[in-house]
C-alpha cells in the first residue's frame, strides 16, 4: 500500500517541486547528470518507451528535485549531458566528459554538496577500469576515460560532500542486441568503482556477475521512467527525503541506499552498493555566499557539408527499434575524408546506370532497406505478447503478418543479387563507392538474417511448436536469443555479413569514416550480434 500512495504522491508532487523553486534560502546543492544513450560500437542505453519521446531530461530534473537542487533562473545547479535530449543535445566523447567533469567541479564552492550520475557503459581493458564515451572502442584504451581520471577531479574537489553514481553494466533483457554487449560487472571493474579516493562516496548499481537492469516500459514501486530500474529507485528515494530536509543538512546517502535496494530486489538479481567515506571537516553552509557559477558544456563539433551528403546516401532506420546513434554528431576526419569526395550525386548516378552499374545497385539496394522497415510497422497487434492457448483468430494474424514477410525477402533478396552482379565493377570504383559498396552488401545480407529468423518465429506460432508453459505463466513474449535458428543458408549469409563488417573495420581509413561507414553503428560489433530473438514464456 505504501507503493501506491507513494506513486500517487510523486506524480503529483514531483512537477510542482521542479517547476518553482521551495521558499527560503537555496540548498547548497549540484547536480552532473552524464547519461550516454547512442553508442557507436556497445548497445545503446534505455531513455525512452519504445516509439516514445526522450525522457532523459525529465527524469533528470525529477532526480536532482529529489535532491533539493537549485533550478531558478541565476541558480540553476543541475547539468545535463546527454546525446538523446530533443533541445540542446551534446556529444559525450572523451574530451567532453572530461571537460565537463572538470567545468562542474572548477565551479563547485566549498559548501555545495554535489551528485554526478554517469548513467554510460564501462568496461575493463588490460587490468583498468574505463567509463566508455559514445564514441568509445572497447577496444581500443586511448578512446575511454579512466575511471581513475573521474575519482582524480573527485579527489582534489573541495566541496561539503561529493557523491558519484555509478549506473553502469546496464542490461535491458526486453531489448533485441543489436550491438556488442559489455556484459555484467566484472570483479575488476567493481574493485576499481569502489575504491574512491577519501572524501567521496560512490554508489554503484549491481555487484559482480549481476546488471543494472533496465526495462522498456516503467515497473516497480518506483516505476515512472522507462530506461534503469536503479536510476528510477534512487530518485524515489530522494524524494521521499527531500521534503524533511534543510539547506544545512547532508544528503542521506544511507537511507537512500537502502530504499534503492529494497526496490531493485524486487525486480531481479541486482545487488547496489555503497561505499567510500564523507569529507572529515566540510566546510559550513553559509546563505550569504553567491550561488556557483555555471559553465557552458562542450559543444557538438560541427560537421562538414560532405560527411551530411555520406550520411544521407547511406541513411537508413535501425536495425532494431531504440537502435538508433548519434552518428550524425560524431566529428570526422576532414583529411582522410578527401579521399572521398563526391564525383558525381546521387541522382545524376541514377539516371545514368549504363556508365554507373556498381552505384545504382547499391542506391536500389539501400532504398529496398528504407521501404521494408521498420518491422513494428508491419506487426499486427495480438503477434507478440502472445495469450495462451493460441486460437484461430491469432494464427490468422500470424499469416496476414507473413505475407509482407514474405515480400519483404523476396525484394531484399532481389536486390543482393543485383549488387553482387555488379562486384566485377567495384575495382573501377572511387573510395566513396567502394565503401558504401562494401556496407551495402554486408547490411543487406544482415536484414535478411533477421527477416528470416522473425518468420521462422511467427511459422512456430502457427504450428504451435513454442515452449511448454510452467504453471502460472499465461502465454509467450519475443525476446532476443543468442543463437540463429534459420537454415545453413541464412547462416551462412550472417557469417558474410559479418565478414564484411569486419573488413570495413581492418581498414584505417573506412575504421576512421565509421559513422559514414556504418549509419547503425556496427563496424567492429556485428561478431556480438546474434541476429536473432525467439518465444519465451512470460
Amino acid at each position: 500500500m505504501r507503493f501506491a500512495l507513494s506513486i500517487a504522491a510523486v506524480l503529483i508532487l514531483a512537477p510542482i517541486v521542479s517547476a518553482q523553486e521551495p521558499k527560503g534560502s537555496p540548498f547548497p546543492r549540484r547536480v552532473l547528470f552524464v547519461q550516454i544513450g547512442g553508442y557507436l560500437y556497445l548497445n545503446p542505453l534505455t531513455h525512452a518507451a519504445p516509439g516514445g519521446p526522450d525522457r532523459v531530461r525529465a527524469v533528470a530534473e525529477r532526480f536532482a528535485a529529489g535532491f533539493r537542487t537549485p533550478t531558478a533562473k541565476g541558480n540553476e545547479q543541475l547539468f545535463v549531458l546527454s546525446d538523446t535530449l530533443v533541445t540542446d543535445a551534446r556529444l559525450p566523447t572523451k574530451d567532453a566528459l572530461a571537460k565537463t567533469i572538470a567545468g562542474f567541479c572548477s565551479t563547485t564552492r566549498p559548501h555545495d554538496r554535489v551528485v554526478i550520475y554517469l548513467g554510460v557503459h564501462a568496461v575493463e581493458k588490460d587490468g583498468r577500469a574505463f567509463v566508455v564515451p559514445v564514441d568509445g572502442d572497447p577496444d581500443a584504451p586511448e578512446t575511454l576515460l579512466p575511471v581513475a581520471d573521474v575519482y582524480a577531479k573527485l579527489k582534489d574537489l573541495h566541496a561539503a560532500q561529493k557523491i558519484v553514481v555509478w549506473d553502469v553494466c546496464r542490461h535491458n533483457p526486453e531489448r533485441v542486441r543489436g550491438r556488442r554487449d559489455p556484459g555484467p560487472m566484472t570483479p575488476v571493474l567493481f574493485k576499481a568503482l569502489t575504491t574512491p579516493p577519501e572524501g567521496v562516496q560512490a554508489l554503484v548499481a549491481c555487484s559482480p556477475g549481476e546488471h543494472s537492469l533496465e526495462y522498456s516500459a516503467p515497473r516497480g514501486p518506483a516505476g515512472i521512467f522507462a530506461g534503469s530500474a536503479y536510476l528510477d529507485a534512487l530518485r524515489h528515494a530522494a524524494a521521499d527525503t527531500a521534503a524533511k530536509a534543510t539547506p544545512g543538512d547532508a544528503i542521506p546517502i544511507e537511507e537512500l541506499h537502502k530504499s534503492a535496494c529494497q526496490s531493485v530486489a524486487a525486480l531481479g538479481k541486482q545487488t547496489p552498493v555503497l561505499v567510500g567515506t564523507a569529507p572529515k571537516q566540510p566546510a559550513a553552509y553559509d546563505p550569504k555566499v553567491a550561488p556557483a557559477k555555471r559553465f557552458e558544456l562542450p559543444a557538438a563539433p560541427k560537421g562538414t557539408a560532405d560527411t551530411k551528403a555520406i550520411l544521407d546516401e547511406l541513411a537508413l532506420p535501425p536495425l532494431f527499434e531504440g537502435d538508433a546513434g548519434a552518428i550524425e554528431l560524431l566529428p570526422f576526419s576532414e583529411a582522410l575524408l578527401k579521399g572521398y569526395a563526391s564525383d558525381v550525386s546521387a541522382d545524376d548516378a541514377l539516371k545514368n546506370g549504363d556508365k554507373y552499374p556498381l552505384r545504382v545497385a547499391t542506391l536500389r539496394a539501400l532504398q529496398a532497406v528504407r521501404d521494408t522497415w521498420p518491422l513494428t510497422a508491419k506487426e499486427p497487434k495480438g503477434v507478440t505478447p502472445l495469450t495462451a492457448p493460441i486460437v484461430d483468430r491469432t494464427k490468422r494474424a500470424i499469416s496476414d503478418a507473413q505475407l509482407p514477410l514474405a515480400q519483404a525477402i523476396t525484394r531484399l533478396e532481389s536486390e543482393l543479387e543485383g549488387l553482387l552482379a555488379v562486384a566485377k565493377h567495384r575495382a573501377k570504383e572511387t573510395k566513396r563507392w567502394q565503401a558504401h559498396y562494401d556496407y551495402t552488401l554486408a547490411e543487406l545480407r544482415l536484414r535478411l538474417v533477421v527477416l528470416n529468423e522473425y518468420n521462422v518465429l511467427l511459422a512456430r506460432v502457427r504450428t504451435e511448436t513454442l515452449p511448454d508453459l510452467p504453471a502460472g505463466a499465461t502465454g509467450w513474449r519475443l525476446c532476443p536469443a543468442e543463437k540463429l535458428t534459420s537454415r545453413r543458408e541464412v547462416r551462412a549469409m550472417f557469417d558474410a555479413a559479418q565478414e564484411g563488417f569486419n573488413k570495413l573495420a581492418a581498414d584505417p581509413i573506412t575504421r576512421t569514416r565509421r559513422g559514414a561507414c556504418s549509419r547503425s553503428g556496427r563496424v567492429r560489433s556485428c561478431r556480438g550480434y546474434a541476429g536473432s530473438r525467439s518465444f519465451r514464456r512470460k
